[in-house]
């Protein structure tokens, strides 16, 4: 008795030793590595709703253990993907950063082009492969190239995204790689402005061709059918669906891969997060990331979301289920994270680049404001009203993004004064029944707007890539597209998103006050000791980490 007494106190010690061993080492100067984990299109209500049916390992983790600002919004209007991803990582403003929308118009060329498409450069992985990208279009470097830049080459950069936008945009300028996955062939691939060649461990990786083992798949409700109680039942009337036709589960691969062309669908599916957490796990071990006193960055970027979003709408069993399964992707991912480098050296964040609106029919039938703007109609219109003023003339060059783009060679020749012009489109197009606001580029120049959506839009204006009008449509509308729903408003259901930061020193709280998206790259800068970019106009978060 004395004996098994005697035991099992030495036991009981031995456990607390080592517990208290765990609980108090003291974390480094700085991390060893940053993890920025985007998922694409995550309103900041998804953690929320979801919550009850999400495991221990991934979402709530996090927001449990770590400091969770649960009102951090985008404070500009376009929000799409390239800006969101870019004043993340910049720390400012897209009026400021230059990537005021995925794409532009070039007045001078009469083309339009896409943020991040370099002709200087080729794919590297797959010859034939669309891989002509960089980052030469951000007007500012980010908080990563700043660390490494300050720390002489040091840090080991790595950007994984299923799509390039979020491969290379948070990447920035000096990354050591950024990957992301070909369409055509289902490889990963990079551009010959990171790498001339894929190191071995990416070859490998490609070589087991996992792609087409996920689309031998067929997606499954994770949890029986009637449980998905905060969402509309799986055959609502709201869904466009996988190519307007596939709509209600259970969804098989084999089948809807007919109809659709090469990898596209991987695009659509919850294996395509799967097959991007795997890819960033490869590279914490292969490139031995958060192993040394330099600190490293690792940028995660979750892109199915984006496209499953806009095809069902945020009330859609499918929404739902791609995030608890998305979450346990997350938890894998920390998991090996805190294996391979331990919690209290590393710094994680997780985000979202913008929301996403609700589904215009369904605020319709719940008798509240919206509507989809039809804007060739409204084009149609405008272009009828110019000629009968001013006369025969392509007085319109192009629209896009909420953007008019104006023919001022022709309205010089013309001797018309491009102000009075500006003013004639506005007072035409502002008594369009979508439409809640329209300023001139004119006003952008020389007017500071101090709050509400002129404010917004005067955030998403640079004079060098911004059309001539600019447009806000009112809450609850969208464009007319193909899809159940979109985003690209100042509305809080695109601006705000989740903010969470978990790891090294930091506070287990809620933040409620307003935290603009620029405050995380000078915050990053701030716990790093490293200078801060320099465009960024965003705040330092102090409150968020323990004395430091």
């Amino acid at each position: 008795m004395k004996r098994s007494f005697l035991l099992l106190a030495l036991l009981i010690a031995i456990d607390f030793f080592g517990f208290s061993q765990v609980e108090t080492i003291i974390p480094a100067d700085k991390p060893k590595l940053v993890v920025a984990i985007v998922v694409e299109q995550m309103r900041q209500d998804y953690i929320d709703r979801f919550w009850d049916n999400f495991g221990q390992k991934g979402f709530k983790k996090l927001a449990i253990n770590g400091t969770y600002c649960q009102n951090a919004n985008f404070n500009y209007s376009l929000t799409q993907t390239a800006p969101g991803y870019t004043t993340i990582v910049t720390g400012t403003e897209p009026a400021e950063h230059g990537i005021v929308s995925d794409y532009w118009y070039n007045p001078l060329t009469g083309v339009k082009e896409i943020c991040i498409v370099d002709n200087k450069y080729k794919a590297v992985g797959e010859k034939y492969a669309d891989g002509g990208f960089s980052p030469r279009n951000i007007f500012s470097t980010t908080f990563s190239d700043e660390a490494k830049l300050f720390n002489r080459g040091k840090s080991n950069i790595i950007s994984v995204s299923l799509s390039q936008y979020g491969a290379v945009l948070t990447a920035g300028f000096t990354a050591d790689a950024a990957y992301w996955m070909d369409i055509k062939t289902g490889k990963w691939i990079t551009s010959s402005y990171y790498l001339d060649q894929l190191p071995q461990w990416v070859d490998e990786i490609n070589n087991k061709n996992m792609p087409e083992e996920y689309l031998s798949r067929e997606w499954q409700p994770m949890l029986e059918i009637d449980k998905y109680n905060e969402v509309l039942p799986d055959s609502s009337e709201y869904e466009f669906g996988i190519d307007g036709v596939y709509k209600v589960f259970p969804y098989y691969y084999a089948n809807i891969r007919k109809t659709l062309p090469d990898y596209e669908l991987m695009y659509l599916i919850p294996e395509g997060n799967t097959h991007t957490t795997d890819m960033a796990v490869s590279a914490i071990y292969n490139e031995n990331l958060g192993q040394d006193e330099n600190t490293d960055f690792l940028f995660v970027n979750y892109s199915v979301s984006e496209n499953i979003g806009r095809l069902y709408g945020p009330q859609s069993i499918e929404v739902q289920d791609l995030f608890l399964r998305l979450d346990k992707d997350i938890g894998h991912l920390i998991d090996v994270i805190e294996e391979t480098v331990g919690k209290n050296n590393v710094l994680i964040y997780l985000t979202s680049n913008h929301g996403i609106a609700e589904t215009p029919q369904y605020l319709i039938d719940n008798k509240m404001p919206a509507g989809n703007f039809k804007q060739h109609y409204i084009l149609a219109l405008l272009k009828s009203y110019l000629k009968a003023i001013y006369g025969e003339g392509d007085w319109i060059l192009d629209y896009n993004n909420n953007q008019i783009f104006l023919n001022k060679t022709l309205i010089e020749d013309s001797q018309i004064s491009l102000d009075e012009f500006q003013e004639k489109v506005i007072a035409f197009i502002i008594n369009s029944g979508g439409i809640s606001h329209a300023i001139s580029s004119t006003q952008f120049r020389n007017i500071i707007f101090r709050q509400g959506m002129p404010l917004k839009m005067q955030n998403s204006f640079n004079q060098k890539r911004s059309g001539d009008i600019m447009i806000s449509l009112k809450s609850g509308w969208i464009d007319d597209l193909p899809y159940s729903t979109n985003h690209n408003s100042g509305y809080k259901y695109d601006t705000n998103v989740p903010l969470i930061f978990y790891g090294w020193k930091v506070k287990k709280q809620k933040l409620y006050y307003d935290i603009n998206m620029t405050d995380i790259a000078p915050t990053i800068s701030m716990i790093l000791g490293t200078p801060a970019p320099p465009a960024s106009t965003g705040r330092t978060l102090d409150d968020v980490f323990f004395n430091r």
